[in-house]
């Protein structure tokens, strides 16, 4: 009986060293804890909130200090819905990561694109990034998805940018080299990806996805600011004031997302000082 305790006791103690080693080991990556927009409260016009927020946007955009950086995982799920409703002529094979990401975020997770194809992005061709990690025949449905997912409903846009207008699209390939922390907005996924599909975000390649997600709060949050002197040198007092915009460090999102139930509790970790 001794015995089998014992064994009981050593299987017991095994199994939570390695839980500790595979699940609370934090990620080999670099975690900044921006700034972003974490609540407003308004209750007037949202098409003006939408431009306020577009155009304060637009003034900062080149700052190496600001960012915009968001994320969705397109699971098995979803892409069997898109396939049985019909909502794409060309679906991906399998599930993938795609991120918002703006040309300055990109700089900071050193994914390196020629200048001239980012100042296209700038003058308002929307760019996207395949991974060359993907065989030829994904990296064409890939290409068929997201030329198809940039025109639908590209003319709903009450701010009218220039992809708006021209609908100009380029897609490249980029090569993969780290694991990218994929700012997770919900519970259940992996906090890195090494091969993300990546729309290099401008505001004047935005559709009205993009535009109207600005004000995004909390997990969602695209707006990102590198600390707090970058945030303060353009907080606007009149658009505080109006909105009632209230500001957050990531690490501080995480948690009242973890509290509530939004994300895994395992993602405080990673903003551990």
């Amino acid at each position: 009986m001794k015995k089998k305790f014992i064994i009981s006791f050593i299987v017991i103690i095994s199994l939570i060293i390695i839980f500790s080693l595979v699940f609370l080991k934090k990620p080999n990556i670099t975690v900044p804890n921006y700034y972003s927009l974490y609540e407003f409260y308004y209750t007037g016009d949202f098409s003006e909130f939408y431009k306020d927020f577009y155009d304060w946007y637009k003034k900062m955009e080149n700052d190496s200090n600001v960012y915009i950086i968001n994320s969705s995982y397109y699971d098995e799920e979803i892409l069997k819905s898109w396939k049985e409703n019909n909502v794409y002529k060309s679906i991906p094979n399998n599930p993938f990561w795609y991120f918002t990401a703006s040309p300055t975020y990109l700089k900071q997770i050193n994914i390196n694109v020629d200048q001239e194809i980012i100042e296209e992005a700038i003058k308002g061709v929307r760019l996207y990034l395949i991974p060359d990690t993907l065989n030829q025949e994904d990296i064409d449905i890939m290409k068929s998805y997201l030329k198809e997912d940039a025109i639908k409903n590209a003319e709903k846009s009450n701010i009218q940018t220039t992809f708006t207008k021209n609908n100009d699209i380029k897609i490249i390939t980029y090569r993969t080299s780290n694991n990218y922390f994929t700012w997770p907005n919900n519970k259940g996924v992996k906090i890195t990806n090494n091969a993300p599909i990546i729309y290099v975000c401008t505001s004047e390649n935005m559709k009205y996805f993009e535009s109207e997600s600005l004000i995004a709060t909390g997990v969602d949050s695209l707006i990102k600011f590198k600390d707090k002197e970058t945030l303060d040198k353009y907080s606007d007092p009149n658009l505080s004031q109006k909105y009632n915009l209230k500001f957050l460090q990531s690490n501080e999102i995480y948690k009242n997302a973890t509290k509530s139930g939004l994300v895994n509790w395992g993602i405080n970790r990673v903003f551990d000082k």
